[in-house]
Formats: C-alpha cells, sequence, structure tokens
C-alpha cells in the first residue's frame, strides 16, 4: 500500500465515520493487514526465525514506530494538559481538584486523577452540602478521551450518558 499523503488524511477521516463504503473497507483492511504481517514478522524474529527485510519494509517499519511514538506522545501531552497548572483544594487531610460548569461544585481526589483511562470507572466525587463544614460523596462513571483533555462524567451509573467537563484552572 503506498503512503500517499492524500491516502493518509483519507485514512484519518474514516475514524470519523461509524459506515464505510466498499473502498474504504478496502482500504482499511489493507492497513490492517499490513500491521498484522509487520508483528507477525517481528515475532517470527522474535523466535529464532531470522529475516532479512527489504528497504521498503524497513521503512514502513519505521513508519508505523514512528506512528506509535508520535500517539503515545501526543497521549501524553493531552494528559499533562488535563492536570497541568490546574487549582488544588484542600478539605480536611485531602487535596482536591475542581470541576467547572457542572450541577454543583464537584471536586476529586488528585490521587484518584491519575487513575482515571478512557475505559470508565466508578469514582467518588465530593461536594459540600449546605453547611459549608459538611462534605459529601457521590459516585459516578468517569473517563478521558485520547482526543480531549476533558474527563467525560456520566452522574448515572445505570443510564450511562457521559458529558465533558475540565477541571478549574490556576488564577
Amino acid at each position: 500500500m503506498d503512503n500517499h499523503p492524500d491516502e493518509i488524511s483519507d485514512i484519518e477521516s474514516y475514524s470519523k465515520k461509524t459506515t464505510y463504503t466498499a473502498e474504504e473497507k478496502q482500504i482499511i483492511m489493507a492497513r490492517l493487514n499490513e500491521e498484522r504481517l509487520i508483528h507477525q514478522r517481528a515475532e517470527e524474529e522474535l523466535q529464532g526465525k531470522k529475516r532479512s527485510f527489504t528497504e521498503e519494509e524497513k521503512k514502513k517499519i519505521l513508519a508505523k514506530l514512528n506512528e506509535k511514538r508520535l500517539s503515545a506522545q501526543k497521549r501524553e501531552e493531552i494528559k499533562k494538559k488535563r492536570l497541568h497548572n490546574k487549582k488544588r483544594y484542600t478539605i480536611g487531610n485531602k487535596a482536591f481538584y475542581k470541576f467547572t460548569n457542572m450541577e454543583r461544585e464537584y471536586y476529586i481526589e488528585i490521587e484518584d486523577c491519575d487513575k482515571i483511562t478512557n475505559r470508565p470507572s466508578i469514582v467518588t466525587l465530593y461536594y459540600k452540602s449546605v453547611s459549608e463544614y459538611e462534605v459529601k460523596k457521590k459516585d459516578v462513571l468517569i473517563k478521558t478521551e485520547i482526543y480531549s483533555d476533558k474527563f467525560f462524567v456520566s452522574y448515572d451509573i445505570h443510564r450511562v450518558y457521559f458529558k465533558g467537563y475540565s477541571l478549574e484552572d490556576e488564577k
């Protein structure tokens, strides 16, 4: 499969779709087959079946490795942006971040932020009751997305509907 710049941009636009044409399916399947072959050759080499690669195969492998490196780097940048320079609150002896634009002033423990992934998980959020001294808890589903610096929260654990929220920035 040739890596023409216009073909790469087409592949990137495919990830935003839910239905595909026959031509798009062929391109996607060719790309997946290419990745499978690269992994298969790498496994064969690890098992002792040495094999020499052509220059074209070397370029493809290096391009794939570079693509993976860039993807990991982008994920790390977004994760850093998600938590960098955010206002910290101390309630009792625990440190919290505060969500903005939520129905209440919800707080999340700083330690919990590191545990959140793109897979939904139950996390406890805290909020102040009518009396400012009493703190209550609410369990919610929360996850992150690779493309966004927001946390996606679903208030109801049984009826899952995620909405994106950011943490309060340092002033």
